[in-house]
């Protein structure tokens, strides 16, 4: 997954209060990857590192991250359909 925006990421952390250090431990991270992922250094990661940054500010699936392969697609598409499966 590729992230949309390092500095939309950095805002969210600032409305939340949050530290990158929070950030990891709430999603289950290691700080170096959600350092990276701000710094730059990193402009990607798996599904589900993007899924656990996004649930900690819970934004939907896709909000913060993009596909950059056909397998994060179709893991999206997976959880979009979850999702909706459990609105009904």
């Amino acid at each position: 997954m590729q992230l949309r925006s390092r500095k939309v990421l950095a805002e969210c952390l600032a409305l939340t209060g949050l530290s990158e250090r929070e950030l990891a431990r709430a999603a289950g991270l290691g700080h170096a990857t959600v350092n990276h992922l701000l710094t730059g250094r990193r402009g990607g990661c798996s599904l589900d590192t993007a899924r656990a940054i996004e649930r900690v500010f819970e934004i939907e699936a896709g909000g913060l991250f993009v596909p950059d392969s056909n397998a994060d697609l179709a893991g999206l598409a997976r959880l979009s359909l979850q999702q909706a499966g459990s609105r009904s």
